[in-house]
């Protein structure tokens, strides 16, 4: 049996993993190294603060909501270029960071592959050109739940919000 000593062994919590962004080894139970842990910018960077310190608290929810329900959860770039796809943000058309403000007519329901290509360009200091964007073909990132042509739908909007024409 035992002299009465006690070993302690102690074990890896998880085995080593590569990094999903650069494939070093990672000893922490986590996807990703020291290195790519937080970017600066990213959401996982907490010097931008919480939505509420950004201002986007419970008067934006109320603002986003009156938005999405005007522009019938639709996004309006996506429209203004002969596309019916999905909202699933609202966008300031002029960036609180170039002085835009919360008034509605300085927002837009916009699809998450639209506004990640104009929040990009944003960050990067460019102008957002939306009709280059749409006219080569949105990254091939047009994306939501429904996309078709205007042209062919001349009513679309009607049925995409339940109204009927009379």
């Amino acid at each position: 049996m035992s002299s009465g000593a006690f070993h302690c062994h102690y074990m890896p919590t998880a085995a080593p993993k590569p990094c999903s962004q650069c494939g070093a080894l990672v000893r922490d139970g986590t996807t990703r190294c020291d290195g790519h842990k937080r970017q600066a910018g990213s959401f996982a960077d907490r010097t931008r603060g919480t939505r509420h310190e950004r201002g986007y608290g419970a008067a934006w929810d109320r603002i986003r909501a009156r938005v999405m329900r005007r522009d019938a959860g639709l996004c309006q770039p996506s429209l203004r270029h002969g596309l019916v796809v999905q909202a699933t943000a609202v966008d300031h058309k002029v960036p609180k960071a170039q002085g835009g403000t919360d008034a509605e007519d300085n927002l837009q329901a916009i699809s998450a592959a639209v506004h990640t290509a104009k929040t990009n360009a944003e960050k990067l200091g460019r102008a957002w050109d939306e009709s280059a964007w749409f006219a080569g073909g949105g990254g091939g990132q047009i994306s939501g739940k429904s996309v078709q042509r205007t042209e062919q739908q001349p009513n679309f909007r009607q049925r995409e919000i339940g109204v009927r024409g009379g």
